[in-house]
């Protein structure tokens, strides 16, 4: 008998020691939990956002992330993603007409299971949809719009097998969905310092600080990248004859039809008076001239009434093209440094040619052998 309580007594300690550290271990898991959420929301910028939400958060068991955004009006891919140079591989984006296709089911809890797996397999990768074997899918939601997705991936087939998410996976695609939509706020916020105040274009600073990181960015991706330069045509002219208010709204004029020829993800930028400067990255130089070439078309043909008057402008634009200049130059990392003010200052030779050979014209910037 007393053998038997001493066994009983042994048993009842080793699983009450069990129990608390499985206790001990759920108190950690919360810990770490908290202090993931707080790092989320007070996250300072998109990079160490996503840094924490696509490779930090795997250390709850997690194999692999994906995250997937909606950008229903072309702007948030840019905002969340110029200010850095490294891409995040779990990262996506996708517009209002392919979103409507692909998530316009999300529900509105987490779900968890293998199903997910097969639903989402798009957004995991044709080469990774066998690795994975359970998933736990996270909608992102602010009030009724749904923002985006999250899918965390496990090679566990029982890491996620219920069929309803808990409770812990809803505070935590809350917390994802604020924090997300407040760093889109703040970069749009951060946006209208970089603007110019009567065009709405991006100012010379913006503009010198994007040619850097796109020069950059294309010499890595090998790609090409234009840059154009843009001046009205004879813009004192329509300042002293018709005043600096009529001047005004050519130049916003301008500003809107440059931005119907461009891409949502190209730089128009006032650079000063009535000069302007557009950045066309991962652009070949006859693509870029046939985007000048339609800018020229269309201010020549837009006509303003001004006073039972017709007012006509053009304007002239010089090019130059990143993969012509490195190719004429030995391109020694001193020079790197200063690609930007090269490239420019070839767009600016190519635009005073144009100037002096007549105007209302596109050049491009030839090369000296």
């Amino acid at each position: 008998m007393e053998e038997n309580r001493l066994e009983e007594n042994k048993q009842l300690r080793e699983k009450l020691e069990r129990l608390l550290q499985q206790a001990r271990r759920n108190e950690q898991t919360q810990t770490s939990f908290d202090e993931f959420t707080l790092s989320v929301v007070a996250a300072q910028g998109p990079k160490e956002l996503f840094e924490l939400l696509l490779n930090k958060q795997k250390q709850f068991r997690i194999d692999e992330i994906r995250l997937c955004l909606v950008d229903r009006f072309h702007e948030v891919e840019r905002l969340l993603t110029e200010s850095y140079q490294n891409s995040f591989p779990g990262l996506s984006f996708i517009d209002t007409e392919t979103s409507n296709l692909l998530i316009s089911d999300v529900p509105d809890r987490p779900v968890l299971g293998t199903r997910i797996l097969t639903k989402y397999d798009w957004l995991i990768g044709f080469k990774d949809d066998n690795k994975y074997q359970s998933a736990a899918l996270l909608p992102l939601k602010r009030g009724n719009e749904i923002i985006g997705i999250q899918l965390l991936l496990s090679k566990d087939l029982e890491r996620y097998n219920k069929s309803d998410g808990t409770t812990f996976l809803r505070k935590l695609a809350a917390m994802i969905a604020i924090s997300i939509e407040n760093c889109i706020n703040r970069q749009r916020t951060l946006e209208i310092g970089y603007q110019d105040g009567l065009t709405n274009a991006y100012n010379r600073r913006y503009f010198d600080e994007r040619l850097k990181h796109e020069i950059d960015r294309c010499i890595r991706n090998k790609t090409d990248l234009v840059c154009l330069f843009i001046d009205i045509d004879y813009f004192k002219k329509i300042n002293d004859t018709y005043g600096h208010q009529v001047g005004d709204v050519v130049l916003v004029r301008l500003v809107a039809l440059m931005r119907e020829q461009v891409r949502s993800s190209d730089i128009v930028a006032r650079y000063g008076g009535e000069e302007f400067a557009v950045i066309l990255p991962d652009t070949g130089i006859q693509i870029a001239h046939e985007v000048a070439e339609r800018i020229r078309s269309q201010v020549e043909q837009q006509k303003l009434i001004i006073n039972d008057h017709t007012l006509g402008t053009t304007v002239s634009i010089g090019l130059a093209s990143l993969s012509q200049l490195k190719y004429h130059i030995d391109t020694s990392e001193i020079e790197q440094q200063h690609l930007d003010k090269m490239l420019l200052g070839k767009a600016d030779e190519a635009l005073y040619q144009a100037k002096q050979t007549g105007r209302n014209q596109v050049v491009i910037k030839k090369m000296a052998n």
